[in-house]
This record gives C-alpha cells, structure tokens and sequence, in this order.
C-alpha cells in the first residue's frame, strides 16, 4: 500500500502485463539452486511437536508484491504476482505459478472465486497521470492464472480493493488520488471503466503523511449492504452505499486528530467496527448499527505496541480469527504481529501479547479458512512466515515453515473446489 512516511510519495512506472508463467515444483527448485533473481523456494520446517495439522480449505495462495520502489523500503520483485498451491495437511505454500505485472499490491477474489482482481500501485499508467486494476481468470482445477483486462483507476497510487457481494462491481481506494471508486465487471469477469467516484476534502495535523485526503481501505460489512471505508489523510472512518455504481456517504466518525485510520474490520456480529491507526499504533473500537449503517460512539482504544516501546510507529493489517475470539494487527515499527482477545459479552479487546519471531516490516498477514494458520508477508524479510494458532489463547506458535516471497504485499486463498 502506498503508506509509510516519505517513501509513499516516490512515483513508481507501469508497464503492460505480459504473459503468466508456470512453474512446476522440480523448475523451482532447480532455478533457485542455481540463484535465478525472483525466483521463489517454498521451505518447509519442521512442525511443533505434538501437534496435529488441521484441515484447511485454502487450495491455492494468492499473493502480490512490489516491483519496483516498495514504499518503506525493501527489494524490488522481478514479476510481481505469485500463485502457490497450499498443503491441506501442512498448510504449506508451494508455487505454481509467476504472472508479471506492475506494482500489484492488493489482491481480491469476487464471490464465485472464478476471478481474481488486483490493484497496479503506480501513478503513470499509460501515460495517465493514474493507477490501474487488472482481472484475472482463475482455472479452477490447477489455480493458474489467466490475463482477462486492465483499466485505469482514475486515482494515483491505489492502495485497496473489493468487490461487491453481487460480483458487478470492484470498488478500489485510491491513496494519492484521494478517492474511492468503482468499476463495472462484466459477466465474464472483466473490467469496465470507472463509473462512479467518492472523494473527502480536507488534511490532518501530521503535515509529511496526512496533507491531504488518503483512502486506505475499503470492505464490506457481514450482512453486505454498507461499505466501511479509512482516510488516514483526515482521520475519518467513513461507511459508504454502493448504489447503481455510485458511492453514497452513509455516515463518518472521527479518529483522534493524527491518528491515521488505515485498515477496518467488522466484529462477527456486525455490531462493532474495529480501526487500526497507523499513525499511533493502536485498535479503536467503535459502534456500528448494521441495519442502518450508522456509526456510533467510540468503544475502545489499545495500543498495538508493547508497554515501554519509544521507537518508530507504523501499523498495517487488521484481522479476526475466524472464530470469533481473537483479533489481530501487525506493527511495522515494533516488528510484530499484535493479539488480542475478544470479549465475547461486549466485543472489549485484552492484549495476548506480540509475536516478534520471523517478523520483518509485516505490511500484511492473512488467516487460512480453517483459523489453523496465520501467514505474516515480510516485505523486508522478503518472506511468508507460517505460525499455528492456538485455539485455546490465540497465542501464534512458528511452524518453522517459511515461504521465500520477494517484498510480499498481500494474500487472499482461494477455497473453489
């Protein structure tokens, strides 16, 4: 995403994608031997003793990467998009497949999981002053990616995407272009242009990261009607309508003044809408009214760092254990992915503590289907890291097992069977 400090404003060039590559195990291996640049080797470690490997549903692994100047630092990756089988014993990644394309950070699924959809973080496409979004079709027996289209964002530096419970519309915010905006998607899954725009005015009191409206996230609420959206530019939380490709505001709340709201999540019971600030490094937790779309009072407020930590502070994802019980948000500043426990009564957050083992710049971790896994992305360590969760605390354990992925950005699984 185009976030962290200084480095978010560096402009970074676009390129045409060009065809996907396959890449089967012994290809790999064989390259990585040999110290091909870009090439990326799937390690497995040993597991934790005594401990049974769940089931996952997760068949195949989704991640983009920076190709050129990661914001905050970090390696340029060679391709770009990486498609990794996943062991539904082991949770292990194993790639199948390298698709080059420019910048691609985020990545989503539409609701069949036929299509994938992804954001191009750059600001000169096509000789555009402007961003892109690309469609992919997903084969559904091998997860092998094929180039549908690719359309102009109308907004620089895009750090986000959606798409709409009915699969007709991606919804993409973008950072430097201060918007959130749709883009029609057609039955067989391309790209339309865009259709409708959003846009905040205004600036926040951080003058190097908020002098001007930063989108940073966009998501549907559970029962998905509303759309919960962050501007880390003005410190607002805002909840938007998508109606007939254009964007609504439904109602805002306001963070504390240089908070720097980045990425949102619903509780599972749509009732409470959790904020992680990147700016101050913490989790506000605030009301939401779900038949309305309404936001409320502001419930709660924790740090994601630990008690005594005076260094640099950068938060980046926020997510909930499928169960229910556990939340987390990974520090790039602290180097850790922070968890927390989730009252089940009244949705208050109380610390687990951090996971510091393996971390490096975690700019966004994801939770396999089945809750067993979580994957933290590296982007300076330029690797996936795989941890057990413990069902009983949340507490995250290493598995030992690391996926070597150059400046990983994002992860979505995909479980069409």
């Amino acid at each position: 995403m185009s976030d962290d400090d200084p480095f978010e404003l560096r402009r970074r060039g676009g390129s045409e994608t060009r065809p996907e590559t396959s890449i089967d195990r012994r290809q790999f291996l064989a390259a990585g031997a040999l110290g091909t640049a870009g090439v990326m080797l799937a390690l497995s470690g040993i597991g934790v003793p005594g401990t049974a490997l769940a089931e996952t549903p997760a068949r195949f692994a989704y991640v983009g990467s920076y190709t050129k100047d990661p914001p905050g630092g970090g390696n340029d990756n060679p391709v770009g998009l990486s498609v990794f089988r996943v062991d539904p014993r082991s949770g292990e990644f194993m790639l199948i497949q390298q698709v080059p394309s420019a910048n691609p950070s985020f990545v989503a699924l539409d609701p069949t999981q036929r299509f994938l959809y992804v954001i191009n973080e750059i600001d000169d496409y096509q000789g555009q002053k402007t961003g892109s979004a690309e469609a992919y079709s997903i084969n559904p027996e091998t997860g092998i990616l094929s180039l549908l289209n690719r359309q102009p964002v109308m907004g620089t530096i895009p750090g986000h995407l959606t798409v709409d419970p009915t699969g007709k519309y991606l919804i993409v915010a973008n950072y430097m272009g201060g918007n959130f905006v749709t883009l029609p998607i057609t039955p067989d899954g391309r790209l339309g242009t865009v259709a409708g725009s959003f846009a905040n005015k205004g600036s926040g009191p951080n003058a190097e990261r908020q002098e001007g409206p930063h989108p940073h996230v966009v998501v549907f609420d559970k029962g998905k009607r509303f759309i919960a959206t962050a501007d880390l530019g003005v410190d607002k939380v805002q909840i938007l309508r998508l109606d007939g490709g254009n964007l609504q505001l439904v109602s805002e709340a306001s963070m504390a003044p240089g908070a720097g709201p980045r990425h949102v999540v619903f509780h599972d019971n749509d009732r409470i809408l959790y904020v992680v600030n990147e700016l101050n490094a913490t989790v506000t937790a605030l009301e939401y009214d779900q038949s309305s779309g309404q936001l409320g009072r502001q419930l709660q407020t924790v740090s994601t760092e630990p008690a005594g930590y005076a260094g640099p502070q950068s938060t980046a994802e926020i997510a909930i254990h499928p169960s229910g019980k556990f939340l987390y948000a990974s520090n790039r500043g602290h180097n850790s992915i922070a968890g927390f426990r989730i009252d089940p009564a009244n949705g208050m957050l109380s610390p687990i503590g951090h996971t510091t083992s393996g971390i490096d710049f975690p700019r966004n971790f994801a939770i396999d289907p089945s809750g067993a896994w979580l994957y933290a992305a590296n982007q300076k360590g330029d690797t996936i890291v795989q941890f057990r969760v413990d069902q009983a605390t949340g507490k995250l354990v290493p598995t030992g097992r690391v996926t070597r992925s150059v400046t990983p950005v994002a992860i979505v699984f995909s479980t069409r069977t």
